[in-house]
């Protein structure tokens, strides 16, 4: 008998242990339940009155735990759950298949709602008795906004391919009666004709080039856009495709009594690129201020080198732009309100609002970027265009200096 007492009195102090050992355990269970800030974590009764409450429930759903202990859990839910009577319908499941999930609108103190992602868990004794509910809420509100901003950005880009394929086939579809039509002018354009009839000519060749030009600007944004354009690139000095540029554009500038003005660095600026699409860039530029200025306006050209960039300006004292019209100048098919406003679609203005869509997708193929500022309506504006300089030169320089 002496000999087993030892052995008992060693079970019962191991016993003892695992009691304090469980204790304790429950005890950091519960604080560390009570400490957690991203998860709503408390406790139901059989009937769905709430009875604990940790801290993620108190920031997640905004009451003190002695403002809502005791009431029905029912208060998180939207009146037509309430009335479809979903709450108790939740406990009901959670009752007979042990675990229940679910994701929906839920209500904060503030009456403001959240997206919910809800776990309802029944605590039976070892009996098979309810003894309550353990409720776990998540905020998904950001997730379900960044997945619907997700699907939006997906629709945006499915429409916008659908949209860039329509312009390309109707360009194209443009394209083919206008061939036969430019000849047609051409050739009438030779004959002996009277007055009012060469007057007639005129007019139609010049709506059909008008016509050709939008179609081509049609056509390249749909290139650009679909990644089709295809570049020559070459090493260029850049103030001879500027200046060719502007000598292009002088005619269409005297036509509104423009006084235009260019100035560019005396040391040459390399740059590699593609003179067809540099030229455009510089073009488009140019007859984007001379549509938005009043004739008998000031339009200055200005290209000059910054660090390892070269940087085109083109200032006009035209009609300026809005904010909302900066916000969205470089946007395919982007006029401004109050242009639209002023002259509507076949006026002074007219156009697709292609142009500065067409100068940044060919300053952006080239490395570079494009911006626009303006003080506001009636108070002119500034295009910019950077293009990075030929890595070839600037190594060049490099090696120059260190000579």
């Amino acid at each position: 008998m002496t000999a087993d007492k030892p052995a008992n009195d060693g079970q019962d102090r191991e016993h003892d242990d695992v009691a304090r050992l469980r204790e304790a355990g429950d005890e950091a269970y519960r604080r560390l339940v009570e400490g957690v800030l991203d998860y709503a974590i408390f406790l139901l009764t059989p009937s769905g009155r709430i009875a604990t409450w940790n801290a993620g429930a108190r920031r997640i759903k905004g009451y003190e735990a002695d403002e809502i202990i005791g009431r029905h859990f029912s208060v998180f839910y939207t009146q037509p759950d309430i009335d479809a009577a979903w709450p108790d319908e939740e406990l009901k499941l959670a009752r007979e298949h042990g675990r229940f999930e679910d994701e929906g609108w839920r209500v904060r103190r503030d009456g403001s709602t959240f997206w919910a992602n809800v776990v309802i868990t029944a605590i039976k004794h070892a009996d098979g008795d309810l003894l309550g509910y353990a409720k776990v809420t998540r905020d998904l509100t950001a997730r379900m906004e960044q997945e619907r901003e997700r699907r939006r950005m997906a629709e945006l880009v499915e429409e916008s391919r659908r949209m860039t394929e329509f312009i390309a086939v109707l360009s194209h579809e443009i394209r083919n009666p206008l061939a036969p039509l430019t000849n047609v002018l051409s050739l009438l354009d030779r004959e002996t004709l009277s007055p009012r009839a060469t007057w007639c000519v005129e007019v139609a060749s010049k709506q059909v080039r008008q016509i050709n030009r939008l179609v081509e600007d049609l056509l390249d944004v749909s290139r650009v856009t679909t990644g089709k354009v295809r570049l020559t690139m070459t090493p260029l000095e850049l103030g001879e495709v500027v200046r060719e540029a502007v000598e292009g554009m002088r005619p269409a500038a005297e036509a509104r009594e423009h006084r235009l003005q260019a100035t560019w660095p005396t040391q040459p600026l390399a740059v590699t690129g593609d003179r067809t699409r540099l030229i455009q860039l510089v073009s488009n530029l140019l007859s984007n201020a001379i549509k938005f200025t009043p004739p008998g306006g000031t339009i200055a050209l200005t290209l000059r080198r910054d660090d390892d960039a070269a940087v085109i300006t083109v200032v006009d004292n035209g009609i300026g732009m809005t904010a909302q019209t900066l916000a969205h100048a470089f946007e395919p098919f982007s006029q401004g309100e109050e242009h639209a406003r002023g002259h509507g679609a076949h006026g002074a203005h007219g156009g697709l609002g292609l142009g500065l869509a067409l100068v940044r997708s060919i300053a952006e193929l080239h490395g570079g970027g494009a911006a626009a500022h303006s003080a506001g309506s009636g108070q002119g504006a500034s295009v910019s265009v950077r293009l990075p300089l030929s890595a070839d030169a600037l190594a060049d320089e490099a090696a120059h200096a260190m000579k």
